[in-house]
């Protein structure tokens, strides 16, 4: 028998991610009654799969399949579970970028929402709340050792990647969920603790519509989930004070569309491909141990950033060339790879737009610049993994050789002949497509997060950011959030103390 639920709050808030995580942990701090709505599951580390593949289904939107419709489509890795894609992602943190600060204020209109002085007390705090340090060298990992022994040969500005989890054991099994419940990801950090302050969640609960009435946003509509995801009733959740968007810059932009608004909404997409390259040496690396990531080499001005990613054995199986015996003896030294990828920041951009039977259209397309980025980049990681020591390269360009036993082969990805296709894309970090700024014909929302359109309806998460960053963003979503939820509180307690 299918089930009703109904209830009510101040705030009603759709997405436990880094946006509205973060949004539930300042308001109801606030004194605000909260509500939360999260499509997938609430998982607690001990029930998290150690298999791959059964976590992704558990925590992974479509088990990592939506994709953009293109000429050469690229997955998108999404979150759907409380916490969002904290959950599954490995805790990177990076303060907002200086001059991304800049640009949001001066061409976006943004100087309020990312006030240098408020920001930086914003970010101490969080890191101060999330225990955010730099991975120790007992739990870098060999993966991560080779980057850095190639960044320190090539003369590169490498660096330590500084995480939400200080107390890592280093079971490489960020991308699964944390087994230990160390990284300070939203379902461990901020929903608890908006939790026990009064918040309800709502797991597997899906929303497909923010309650519009004479031009304010009251309220929430969706479907009750069973944990097969399968239909189990309908909610309808009523806000007294204002709704709040927050599931990501691919899903937000299709509800808010499902909902009415239009304008540009859903425009201005953006992301960060990855592209990624192994190589196989001549004694155990040790993938299997240590922090999935814990060392990155920014190269800000060239547009891109190279990081030691591990990766699951099911993936690297498949990511090794060959068949048959060769592919066999290959799988026999699984303990001798290492993997770096290399995020890009493009300027590309797409649009998102509801599709037929529950999808997304994604519509995204690389531009000229951004296949010489990448051509680039992965060129270097080839020098960057012989110089680690690698015996044998695989750079993972199909126009090229799939076996490379010597540096000056990379030359060959730089070659004009190489197009986007020859490359296997995935992008982890979704931007843009409910944009801040000051101008209602250029953006969604206000410096304030409040949609242009109808009042009360506020977006917060990675969508409402103008562009892309070329660095982790989950930081910068919750510095923002963060800023904007106390402006949010502060005006609710002005409201009720007149009244």
């Amino acid at each position: 028998m299918s089930r009703t639920v109904e209830d009510s709050a101040d705030i009603v808030i759709v997405g436990t991610g880094a946006g509205g995580a973060t949004a539930a942990r300042v308001l109801s701090e606030a004194g605000l009654s909260v509500i939360l709505v999260e499509e997938g599951p609430a998982l607690a580390p001990q029930e998290r799969s150690p298999g791959l593949l059964d976590a992704m289904l558990e925590s992974m939107r479509d088990l990592a399949t939506v994709s953009t419709r293109s000429a050469s489509p690229m997955p998108l890795l999404l979150g759907r579970c409380v916490g969002g894609s904290t959950a599954v992602n490995s805790g990177i943190i990076w303060r907002l970028p200086e001059d991304t600060r800049r640009d949001f204020s001066e061409r976006f209109g943004l100087a309020s929402l990312v006030d240098e002085a408020a920001l930086d007390r914003i970010f101490t705090q969080i890191e101060r709340e999330l225990d955010i340090a730099e991975v120790p060298s007992e739990t870098r990992g060999g993966n991560a050792n080779a980057l850095e022994l190639a960044s320190q040969r090539l003369g590169l500005p490498g660096r330590v990647i500084r995480r939400n989890a200080r107390h890592c054991v280093g079971r490489a099994r960020c991308l699964q969920g944390c087994p230990e419940g160390a990284r300070q990801s939203m379902d461990i950090s901020y929903v608890p603790r908006a939790l026990e302050r009064g918040a309800r969640l709502y797991p597997l609960a899906r929303a497909s519509e923010v309650i519009i009435e004479r031009g304010r946003a009251v309220g929430v509509r969706g479907q009750l989930l069973t944990s097969e995801g399968k239909r189990d009733g309908r909610f309808e959740l009523r806000a007294r004070r204002a709704v709040i968007v927050a599931a990501g810059a691919i899903y937000t932009p299709v509800l808010l569309r499902n909902s009415g608004l239009r304008g540009v909404v859903g425009d201005n997409f953006s992301a960060h491909p990855g592209a990624a390259v192994v190589g196989r040496f001549d004694r155990p690396v040790g993938m299997g141990f240590g922090a999935t990531q814990a060392y990155e080499v920014p190269f800000r001005e060239q547009g891109f950033k190279v990081e030691s990613l591990a990766m699951p054995p099911e993936l690297l199986a498949a990511r090794l060339p060959g068949a048959g015996r060769d592919w066999q003896e290959q799988l026999s030294q699984l303990d001798h790879f290492a993997q770096f990828a290399a995020i890009q920041r493009v300027a590309a951009r797409g649009r998102v737009r509801p599709g037929i039977f529950k999808m997304v259209d994604i519509r995204y397309e690389l531009q000229p610049e951004d296949v010489q980025r990448l051509r680039d980049s992965v060129s270097l990681m080839v020098r960057m993994m012989f110089a680690a020591g690698a015996v044998e390269v695989y750079p993972g360009v199909a126009s090229v050789a799939e076996r490379m036993t010597h540096p000056d082969q990379a030359d060959a990805i730089l070659a004009q002949s190489v197009q986007r296709k020859d490359f296997h894309l995935v992008a982890s970090h979704h931007f843009g497509t409910a944009a801040a700024g000051g101008d209602p014909s250029r953006s969604v929302v206000t410096p304030e997060l409040e949609s242009h359109e109808v009042q009360q309806l506020y977006v917060m998460d990675a969508s409402v950011l103008p562009t892309n960053l070329g660095v982790n963003p989950q930081h910068s979503i919750m510095a923002l959030v963060f800023h904007a939820a106390e402006k949010l509180a502060n005006r609710e307690s002005v409201r009720r103390a007149a009244a």
